[in-house]
């Protein structure tokens, strides 16, 4: 395993633990060599899980989020792993269901690698699960800092179960956050202001004890949300 980006870490209720990432550089990387280095709960269970759909594709377990800045994740596969060449089409038509996939990311796809170069962008969006939430079932997998300065969110969770979704609030603007499962977080990327007149510093991250909370961005830039619940 390679892993070179330093992030700062908090534990909450020892029931999850969100990571940020801090003064990234533009080569930074995260990779994974093998499957013996996929991402696991505190129990030690691997946190991939099969697509109901098509079995050499995974739920990924390593819940990355954009946060601010540009990405680029590829994966490479071989002789043995469950993907293979002829499993891309079902990973093109999963990629297709999301507005990202036309707009701020580049995907190429070769024999063997697939690549796609995220930007977060300026466009504006409700609550909805990630694109990155599936990926090939291979051997390898790259994630690598683009701009300097960018910043990931990393939830771990200490048990499976845990559901994950984003919502990017155009600067000024306001936006509802319900309340999902028993234990619900919200992840500001930006300063925003709650409706109770609360503001909320950026990197912070607070408990939905509400049934709903609407949340105004006050900064200058593209606020992504990120919602933790089980």
């Amino acid at each position: 395993m390679i892993f070179n980006i330093k992030f700062s870490v908090e534990n909450f209720e020892d029931k999850i633990q969100l990571s940020i990432s801090r003064a990234t550089k533009p080569g930074q990387q995260i990779v994974l060599e093998s499957k013996a280095e996929r991402v696991k709960d505190g129990n030690g269970n691997v946190l991939d899980a099969p697509h109901p759909t098509y079995p050499n594709i995974l739920r990924s377990g390593m819940n990355y989020f954009l946060i601010e800045g540009s990405i680029r994740l590829r994966h490479d596969w071989q002789d043995g792993d469950n993907f293979s060449d002829a499993d891309v089409d079902d990973y093109k038509s999963l990629l297709e269901q999301h507005a990202e996939y036309h707009s701020s990311t580049d995907v190429q796809f070769g024999s063997g690698w697939c690549e796609g170069k995220t930007t977060l962008g300026e466009t504006p969006c409700d609550w909805k699960y990630s694109p990155l939430m599936f990926e090939p079932d291979c051997s390898k997998t790259t994630l690598e800092i683009l701009e300097r300065n960018t910043r990931l969110l990393c939830p771990m969770q200490y048990e499976a179960g845990w559901s994950f979704k984003k919502a990017d609030v155009a600067p000024g603007t306001t936006i509802t956050a319900t309340k999902e499962g028993d234990d619900c977080f919200i992840f500001f990327g930006q300063d925003c202001t709650l409706d109770n007149g609360t503001d909320i510093a950026k990197n912070s991250t607070k408990k939905l004890t509400s049934d709903m909370v609407a949340i105004t961005n006050n900064s200058e830039k593209l606020c992504r949300l990120v919602k933790i619940y089980k």
